[in-house]
């Protein structure tokens, strides 16, 4: 009689125990989505871009951010630079507070911000932000970049988060034209 429990007995806990790891590995769908644009230098040679999250969720998004994004903690910039990932470059300020900022350590230099976008996009259903990728890499040699920002969906939740990948925007860095003087011009 024991034996005849045990076999109906155990697939019930066998069933509840697979229900309760396959809510556990089940991730939520992003709630927004990434685009990126205007990747040209502004006046001092920066290169800008304008970072847009757009809510495509049914409820209001709000999140804490870190301005400058570059110091985002979800945020992360990947740069090809002629076809080969570019590493970031290890002398600027911002990559080694980003490193450190990954190992738990530091907090967000700038000012933290309060954004909230209303459900299904538009100008209130959307955060901009601007991302000054020359805090990050060196982008200074001719060639051809591309750059793609991703977004974790609950960077402090690694286990329910997703990544969002953006757009890539293409910035060629032209040669620089030799002078009449024999010396390099920037355009």
């Amino acid at each position: 009689m024991k034996r005849r429990a045990f076999y109906f007995i155990a697939p019930f806990f066998v069933m509840h125990a697979v229900m309760v790891i396959a809510q556990k590995t089940e991730k939520p769908a992003p709630r927004f989505t990434l685009t990126i644009s205007n990747g040209g230098p502004d006046s001092l040679g920066r290169y800008v871009l304008e970072v847009t999250e757009t809510n495509i969720s049914n409820e209001v998004l709000r999140e804490s951010v870190c301005v400058p994004a570059a110091f985002e903690v979800g945020i992360k910039v990947s740069v090809i630079y002629n076809g080969s990932p570019l590493d970031m470059d290890e002398t600027r300020p911002a990559t080694r507070y980003i490193k450190s900022k990954r190992e738990g350590k530091g907090l967000c230099p700038g000012k933290v911000f309060t954004h909230e976008a209303k459900p299904g996009g538009g100008p209130e259903g959307a955060f901009e932000d601007n991302l000054d990728v020359s805090l990050l890499y060196d982008m200074s040699k001719p060639g051809t970049y591309e750059i793609t920002v991703y977004k974790e969906t609950f960077p402090h939740s690694p286990e329910k988060s997703v990544t969002v990948k953006s757009n890539t925007i293409a910035i060629v860095v032209p040669e620089p034209e030799p002078s009449a003087a024999g010396g390099p011009v920037m355009k």
